[in-house]
């Protein structure tokens, strides 16, 4: 039987050019991919369409990160931590920030929220718009090492004295997260800290919290009012951020749905209700700042364990202030949902 033999293929020479123009191709598609994966992640978060698809897909990597830290006496199982997203220090703390007369910063409009801390006599405004892509300040008040943290996810607030055993601490954001609030870091020690957990999680320090001081969430036009010789930290953070620009504006406008898992949950109040949490001794009590709003004056006077607990909401409903707490209390803003995951027997006020 007879054929055809098929016909040979001339071999194929790759040039210098061929190879050039074929690693631009695969560099150009690659990109392409990357930013299209970016994007779709990004469109995950922040439009919340599949939050549990999105802290699946972080909690892959939380080991990798995890491994980054101190995780000596862990007091919390490590399965309950999840990777954030950003890496350590992908959120960069701010330390040493400049200061300016609150009356001459201009970029700090009235109805600017800020964080209002007074210690030693010394009165300092942080804006939110700043804390929103810094979440740490490591500062300096009246004398005092102080840190001033916010987490996005709680709308959670606290000041912390720096000071520990007489050694001052500097504090960094991990990248990781518990019960959906933010995990610092010490940079002497790699240990990790829970902002609304209130102490030390892992490290030589774990279970141990730092002095907390009283602060107050308001307005730029509240605070230059009740403290006109007050300054602000500057805007000029020697970082390259928009902070005209919420990173978070459809969390916030986002249904209770929650991007990573918590410990525990809890319907007498709304996930997103704002709280004031109170830990001092063994009694943990939250304060909705709606019952604060509607109390007479909005002040609301308690008491735990004999020492005075008095709390304030200002005159446009938002603006809410430590009047009087324990010297030894520990304090934080926080949605609802945040402090009923770290203390699920909490009292509710």
């Amino acid at each position: 039987m007879t054929g055809t033999s098929p016909a040979k293929q001339a071999p194929v020479y790759w040039s210098p050019g061929r190879i050039a123009l074929g690693v631009v191709i695969v560099l150009v598609a690659g990109s392409f991919i990357g930013v299209v994966l970016s994007r779709e992640l990004r469109n995950i978060r922040d439009g919340m369409a599949n939050d549990v698809l999105y802290a699946e897909l972080l909690r892959t990597t939380t080991e990798e990160h995890t491994a980054e830290f101190n995780l000596d006496n862990l007091v919390i199982p490590i399965g309950q931590i999840s990777f954030g997203g950003p890496p350590k220090d992908g959120i960069p703390a701010i330390s040493d920030p400049e200061h300016v007369a609150l009356e001459s910063c201009d970029r700090l409009a009235d109805d600017d929220r800020v964080v209002g801390v007074v210690v030693g006599g010394e009165a300092r405004a942080y804006p939110l718009r700043v804390l929103l892509y810094h979440e740490v300040v490591n500062d300096e008040i009246g004398g005092t090492p102080v840190a001033i943290v916010y987490c996005p996810l709680c709308d959670s607030v606290t000041v912390v004295e720096r000071r520990l055993d007489g050694a001052v601490r500097e504090f960094g954001v991990s990248g990781l997260l518990f019960n959906s609030n933010v995990l610092l870091y010490d940079r002497s020690d790699d240990s990790l800290w829970s902002q609304v957990g209130l102490t030390a999680i892992s490290g030589p320090n774990a279970g141990r919290s730092l002095p907390h001081l009283p602060w107050e969430i308001t307005t730029a036009a509240a605070w230059r009012t009740r403290h006109p010789d007050s300054t602000v930290m500057s805007f000029e953070t020697g970082y390259d951020r928009d902070y005209d620009r919420n990173p978070y504006p459809n969390y916030f406008n986002a249904n209770d749905r929650l991007m990573f898992p918590v410990a525990n949950e809890d319907d007498r109040l709304q996930r997103r209700d704002l709280v004031v949490g109170i830990r001092f001794g063994d009694t943990t009590r939250a304060y909705p700042l709606a019952t604060i709003r509607s109390a007479p004056d909005g002040l609301v006077r308690d008491s735990i364990d004999g020492e005075a607990i008095v709390l304030s909401v200002g005159p446009d409903g938002e603006s809410v202030r430590i009047v009087e707490v324990p010297a030894k209390a520990l304090s934080v803003h926080t949605f609802w949902f945040a402090w009923v995951a770290f203390y699920p027997g909490t009292e509710i006020y």
